[in-house]
C-alpha cells in the first residue's frame, strides 16, 4: 500500500494510485474533483495502523532533523556573533595598544600584561573554534544516526509491503481453493440429490409392487377359498352320490 500527500506535484511514480482529474484541471466525470483513491481493496485496520505509525515516525524524524538543523544554525549564529565580538574586542585592544604606544612613549608599558591579554584573546578564539568544531561533529553524528534510522524505516516499510503482497497472494490462492472446494461440494450435493430422488422413485415403485403383490395375494386367497368351497361341495355331492348308489344297490339286492 502506498501513501501520497495530496499537495505533491509528481504522481507518475505511484503505480498503485490514480486520480480521476483531467489534464486541464476539469473533472470529466463531474463527480470526483481530484480525489485520490485506491486501485486495490482496502487494507485491514491493523495494517493501516502499522503503516500510519511508520509514517508518523518518518514525519517525527523529519521534524526532529529540521529542529536540530535550526538549533545548529542558531548555535552557529550565536558562536559567530561571539567570535565577531571577540574579534572586535581584539581589534579594539590592538588599537588601544597602538594608541598607548603612540601617545605614551615616555611611559614604560607593561608588555607582559599586553602579552597576557593577547594570549587570552587567542585562547578564547581557539576555545570558541574548538567548541564550534565539537558542536558541528555532534550534529553530523546525530544527522548520520537519523539517516540510518530513516534507511532502516524504509527497509521495514519495503519488507512490510512484501509481506502484505505475499499475504494477498496467499489469500487469493486460498479463495481459489475454497471456490474449487465449494464447486466440488455443490456437484456432490447435486449428485446426492439426484441419487436421493432416484431412491425415492425406486421406493415408490417398490411400494407399488408390494401393493400389487398384496392384491395378488388377496386374489389368491379368494381363489383358494373358492377352490376349497368347491372341493367341499364336490365332497358333499360325492357322499350324496355314494348314498344314492348304496340305496340303488340295496334295492337291487332285494
Amino acid at each position: 500500500m502506498v501513501l501520497e500527500d495530496e499537495s505533491s506535484d509528481d504522481n507518475s511514480s505511484l503505480p498503485y494510485m490514480h486520480s480521476e482529474t483531467s489534464i486541464d484541471g476539469l473533472n470529466q466525470e463531474g463527480q470526483n474533483c481530484g480525489f485520490v483513491q485506491w486501485v486495490d481493496e482496502q487494507w485491514p485496520p491493523t495494517m493501516e495502523n502499522a503503516l500510519l505509525k511508520l509514517w508518523s515516525m518518518v514525519e517525527e524524524s523529519k521534524s526532529a532533523r529540521v529542529n536540530d538543523n535550526l538549533q545548529s544554525a542558531l548555535t552557529i549564529h550565536q558562536l559567530t556573533e561571539e567570535k565577531n565580538k571577540l574579534d572586535a574586542d581584539y581589534d579594539k585592544l590592538v588599537k588601544d595598544v597602538h594608541q598607548l604606544v603612540d601617545f605614551q612613549q615616555d611611559r614604560v608599558v607593561d608588555f607582559s600584561y599586553l602579552q597576557s591579554a593577547v594570549t587570552y584573546q587567542h585562547q578564547c578564539r581557539a576555545e570558541l573554534v574548538a567548541g564550534m568544531n565539537t558542536e558541528m561533529a555532534k550534529k553530523d553524528a546525530a544527522a548520520q544516526k537519523l539517516q540510518q534510522k530513516y534507511e532502516l524505516l524504509c527497509n521495514l516499510t519495503s519488507a512490510q509491503a512484501t509481506v502484505i503482497q505475499n499475504l494477498k497472494l496467499k489469500n487469493m490462492k486460498e479463495k481459489e481453493l475454497l471456490s474449487e472446494a465449494r464447486m466440488n461440494l455443490e456437484l456432490k450435493n447435486a449428485e446426492f440429490t439426484k441419487f436421493e430422488e432416484k431412491l425415492t422413485q425406486e421406493k415408490l415403485e417398490l411400494k407399488l409392487q408390494v401393493a400389487d403383490l398384496l392384491k395378488l395375494k388377496e386374489n389368491h386367497n379368494e381363489e383358494k377359498q373358492m377352490q376349497e368351497f368347491k372341493i367341499t361341495e364336490l365332497i358333499k355331492a360325492e357322499e350324496k352320490l355314494k348314498q344314492k348308489i348304496k340305496g340303488i344297490q340295496a334295492i337291487l339286492q332285494n
